[in-house]
């Protein structure tokens, strides 16, 4: 038995390129994500300006800091007395030349730890820090591993698949070409 036309192009593989890039690609093109990613860690942790100055370190402080009277509010956006009080003993410590971390030492020993809008990095508010970014490096190899089985399963195309398409192609009139309808203009009609 001959095959006809029809099977001979049901059997042939798909016209055009292949949409699926070589393992090598694929690794190049990871690489250059996590070099990207990094470098924007990088540059976003640079800091840019010069000097502080006694003004900006004073509101930089204020704003660090939790108002102990105020739900969610920061010293800086407190009109609260004990906001005020804050901002003022921020003010004479940062002009008597402490460091932020006498200044905020100071401040937790009189307010406790309720005042530090930002939980220190140390027992279990390392947690805090620690599980977004555990998270986030658990989804990325997640989503690595999944992709990676995905196309290491491969797909492939039976005859009966090729038939069913050729059938729905022939029921919606498109040629082998991909046009379709009766404006359909081959190539050497051009």
């Amino acid at each position: 038995m001959t095959a006809g036309p029809a099977a001979a192009a049901a059997e042939a593989p798909p016209a055009g390129p292949s949409r699926r890039l070589s393992p090598a690609v694929r690794r190049v093109g990871w690489v250059a994500i996590v070099v990207a990613a990094l470098a924007l860690l990088v540059v976003a942790s640079i800091d840019g300006g010069g000097a502080e100055t006694d003004a900006e370190r004073i509101q930089r402080l204020t704003e660090s800091f939790a108002c102990p009277v105020c739900n969610g509010e920061s010293v800086a956006e407190s009109n609260a007395a004990a906001a005020a009080t804050i901002r003022e003993f921020i003010a004479n410590e940062v002009t008597a030349g402490r460091s932020d971390a006498e200044i905020r030492d100071r401040l937790v020993d009189g307010y406790t730890a309720k005042v530090l809008r930002n939980p220190p990095a140390d027992g279990v508010a390392t947690l805090v820090w620690l599980l977004p970014v555990l998270a986030a490096v658990g989804g990325a190899a997640g989503v690595a591993t999944m992709m990676g089985r995905r196309q290491r399963a491969g797909t492939t195309v039976s005859d009966a698949d090729r038939e069913l398409v050729r059938r729905a192609r022939e029921a919606l009139g498109v040629t082998s070409d991909g046009t379709s309808g009766p404006d359909a203009v081959a190539d050497e009609d051009l």
